[in-house]
This record gives C-alpha cells, structure tokens and sequence, in this order.
C-alpha cells in the first residue's frame, strides 16, 4: 500500500466535500469526480505509474451548481453522475457522445472550459428538497436513488421519470447519511438528531428505528445511554453503507458508553437483526463519519498447515468470501475485512483538516479520500495485496421497489374527475335535480317552450336572495344556496370540500406519492363546479 497526497488545487484550494469513482465503464479508465466549495464538479482521469503511485489528469469541469456541493455519485453503470449542493438541487450528468465540447455556460470561466478534454451536460434536473443535499444513494439497478437534506427529510427518487417517490420526514434535524440497500428491501438514514432510521421500500415506512442501546444490568436497573454522537460533532456528514451483499449495515458517528469513558465507534448490523448492532469497531481518536466497501469480492485468508495445506482463518462473520471496507474518522483511515474485527490498515495525519468522504475504484487499486483542507489523497494497491479475488462473484436477489402508491394516485386522478361530477349533488340536492329537468326534456329540441324555463329559475333565485327567510332554510339549503352565492365570505370554502371527503379513507397515498395531490386539485376543482350546475333548480326552494 502507498500513499500519495497530490498537490493539486483540486477546487481552487477550497474544501472538497465528496469524491467518486466511476465503476461499470468500459476499459480500464479510472474516472474520479470531485465536488467542493467552488460551486464545481470536476472530472480527473487516475492512473497508476511504474512505481505504483496515483497520478492524475484533468479531464473537465462540470459548472451548474450556484452553491456549494456537498456529494457526488456515479451511478452504477457508470452512465450518470448525480451531484446535490447547498442549492437544494440534484443534477444528473451525462457525458456527450459527440466530440464536440458543449456551449460554455456565461458563468463558467473561459479558462475552465478551454481545458476540458470531454464535454459533459446536464441530463435531468431533480427539485424536491428546500434546503442543502447533503447525500445521494443509487439502487443497484440505478433506476432509483434516495437523498438526504437539511430541510430534515430523505427523498426517494425514481430517476427514469424525474419524479419523487415519497418523501421520508420523520428525523428532527439534518439528515446526513443515506443508502439503499443492494438488495432492494430497506433504506438506511442517520441524522444529527442521534437517530437511524430504516424504512422499508416496499411499504415506504419506517421499519427500524436505532437510537438508544443498553450497558448491561447494574445495580440501580438497566442503563441506556445515546448510540450515536450529536451536533456538536466536526463534520457535515454521516455517510453510512451496505455491505456489496447486502449481508451488514455499516453506520459511523458512533459511541460507546463505558462507565464515565465514551469510545468513538462504528457499528455493524445484519440484515437478519436491524434492531441492535451485532458488533462494534472502536476507533481510539475522533469520531468516524464516512464508511466506504470495496466492490471486489475476496476469497478467505488461509494459511499453511504444517502438513502444508492450507487452512482457513477463523471467520468473524461466517461468510464465504471477504468484502473490504475503509473507515473514515475526522484524521485517519482504517481498513477492515469481514473476515476479523480488528483493522489491517491504518493511515493517518495525511490531511490538516477533517476528512469528508471516501471512494473505491471498480478493480480495488484505489481508495480516494477528500478533504476540507482542499487536496485529495489516493491509497494504492498492488494486485493480490488486499486478496485474492473471488472468481465468480455471488448472485443477489435485488427486490425493486414497488410503484404501486404513485398507480394508485393515478387511477384516483383518472377516476374521481368524471366519476364524481355526477354523485357529488347526492349530498341531498339529488331528488331536485331530477324534479327540474324531466327526462321528456333531454329528448326533446330546443323549441320556444323550453326557454323561459331558465329564465323564471334564475329570476326565482335572485328573489329567494333578496328575501331576509333564508333563515328558515335547511342546513342543505343553507349549503346550496351559499354555494350559488360570490359575497359570502366563510361558507364557500366548506362547500369544494364535500365532495372530496372520498379521500380522506386513503392518507397514505397523498403523503407517499407527489402525482396525488395534483389530482386532487383537479377533484376539488371539479368538485366546486357542480354545484354551480346545481343552483339553478335550487330558485324555487325560498318561495
């Protein structure tokens, strides 16, 4: 392993606040992205040189934000690039196939753009958040992904339509960390309010919720004391992750009460046990916040017998392989496997400032970490150092997401506009409505007979208005004719509701899907039409 500190002005020397590898691209192109104070995503081409260092190569400059970005992430295949900023916004990139660079923004630098060496443009633009992205999660699949903001929610995003999925609101402060699980079943947020939360993607609710563990039976009773740290910890983000098999929750920003002592940790929880970690990684100097897993599957260690065979090591876990995974603390880097739950790696005092973020390249040569001081540091390893690789990787069974509450909003947006314009008069106006318009009516042509129907209704009206009984009237009369009415001031506003109290048997679908309330504006609209149809028989009621 070697460690190399580039002395690159990666954004200008402001702090960089995330960094990610390219994984699933063609070729052996190991394309980094940066994002940090500047406003700029940046593009770097990392390669390795005969002594098996890092070295590095503009490639392009990505300018649209018009804040500061807190992430970046490619998406699985390596097709798009997700950046969130302080600007509330997710901007979904994706390289051009022509050679042609792209028209330079007006705000962009003349410079920046005479040194790209790849032109890349915006491909969807996700608005859902009021306040800064602080972290994004591709599915496997890449057709979803979820982030989290300060404005204390986490949105699910279905990435092909450019739409929310639902908006996950229960933590009380930033939420700082998000992931999806590589299987598809649960999404994981950690929030400077000292609480995990896992959902369900299936249901969209909260399924888990991680907060408080107990020290062991004493004297005075059980003791309880807070898992995770709280604001007053030296970092924007809590970044947490899934194991590549799904198998563990790896969560950082823990600690551990023993007696009057607090140990910084980070915690590891299976997927068959969400509601108590199965074990900790103690780390001795500052608080972790950022957990990254290698993508490449190891075989187990072994070790030669005397007869010389080989034997397998004592596994932690009881896996068939090893998966490798870096820790990021506020100064240094530990390395760990599945395999032990003690570290095989330690780097440290490599940056002046608090570390923000972490990235493994696709073949497990490089680990890249970001830092607020403004450079970027790159560990390097020779192949077969961290293991052998697994020849066929597992299969995984990924569970995709339903979309089965956004169906459901449609089919109520299709079906209660025509469908409730006929039954909402039946609140008691039904039997009038068929009194005034016979059905030897709708058969017949417009004559001479027809016509002053209307004109006696609406004369009728307008003197059952200016008649002082309208007291007498029934509280249905009272609605109809109120209604029908423009002075009034407080009852129109109770009479669009009416017929839309249908949609109250259903919360759940306005709160989880956004298309919804859409449709219910075009109901309610609807809604306050009919009556207007309706008054005109309503004019003989005051006689």
């Amino acid at each position: 392993m070697k460690v190399v500190t580039c002395e690159i002005a990666w954004h200008n020397k402001e702090p960089v606040y995330s960094l990610d590898f390219q994984h699933g691209c063609d070729g052996r192109v190991h394309r980094l992205a940066t994002a940090g104070v500047d406003t700029a995503v940046r593009l770097w081409r990392v390669d390795q040189d005969g002594d098996g260092k890092a070295v590095v190569e503009f490639l392009s400059n990505l300018a649209r934000h018009t804040k500061a970005v807190n992430v970046v992430r490619f998406s699985p295949n390596g097709e798009l690039l997700a950046s969130g900023g302080d600007d509330a916004v997710i901007l979904l990139w994706k390289l051009n196939d022509s050679k042609e660079p792209e028209q330079t923004p007006v705000f962009q630098e003349d410079e920046d753009a005479q040194l790209n060496k790849e032109s890349w443009s915006v491909f969807k633009t996700l608005r859902g958040h009021i306040e800064d992205v602080y972290d994004i999660c591709w599915t496997r699949d890449g057709n979803f992904m979820v982030s989290g903001s300060v404005d204390n929610t986490a949105v699910m995003w279905d990435v092909n339509k450019g739409q929310k999925l639902c908006i996950l609101n229960d933590h009380k402060s930033y939420v700082q960390g998000v992931t999806w699980d590589p299987l598809g079943q649960y999404i994981a947020t950690l929030s400077c309010d000292r609480v995990m939360r896992v959902y369900s993607t299936h249901t969209k609710k909260k399924a888990f919720c991680i907060s408080k563990m107990s020290s062991g039976p004493l004297a005075d009773g059980e003791v309880s004391y807070r898992m995770f740290h709280d604001d007053s910890m030296r970092s924007f983000f809590r970044r947490l992750s899934f194991t590549p098999d799904g198998s563990f929750l790896l969560v950082p920003a823990g600690c551990v009460e023993i007696g009057e002592n607090i140990i910084n940790t980070t915690y590891i929880f299976s997927r068959k046990s969400m509601k108590r970690p199965i074990a900790h990684l103690p780390c001795p100097t500052k608080a972790t916040l950022a957990v990254r897993c290698c993508p490449v599957y190891f075989e187990l260690r072994t070790k030669k017998g005397a007869d010389g065979s080989s034997e397998t090591l004592p596994n932690a876990f009881h896996l068939p392989y090893r998966m490798v995974f870096a820790v990021a603390s506020e100064d240094s880097i530990l390395l760990y496997d599945t395999q032990q739950t003690l570290p095989f790696g330690q780097v440290a005092n490599i940056h002046y400032h608090t570390l923000s973020d972490l990235a493994w390249s696709r073949d497990g040569s490089f680990l890249a970490v970001s830092s607020t001081d403004g450079y970027c540091s790159f560990l390097s390893f020779s192949p077969g150092e961290l293991g052998t690789p697994l020849k066929e990787p597992p299969t995984l069974e990924v569970f995709a997401p339903s979309n089965g509450v956004e169906k459901k909003g449609k089919k109520l947006a299709r079906t209660s506009s025509p469908g409730n314009l006929t039954p909402s008069p039946q609140c008691g106006h039904g039997k009038e409505i068929q009194s005034a318009t016979p059905p030897e009516e709708k058969k017949g042509t417009p004559n001479a007979k027809t016509k002053p129907q209307p004109r006696r209704i609406t004369l009728n009206t307008l003197e059952g208005w200016s008649k002082p009984t309208t007291s007498k009237t029934t509280t249905a009369q009272v609605h109809t004719t109120v209604s029908t009415s423009a002075p009034s001031t407080p009852h129109p506003h109770h009479v669009p509701l009416t017929p839309n109290n249908s949609f109250t048997t259903q919360p759940h679908i306005t709160s989880l899907t956004p298309s919804t309330p859409k449709g219910h504006s075009k109901t309610t609209s609807a809604g306050s039409t009919t009556p207007k149809g309706v008054t005109p028989p309503k004019g003989p009621t005051p006689r």
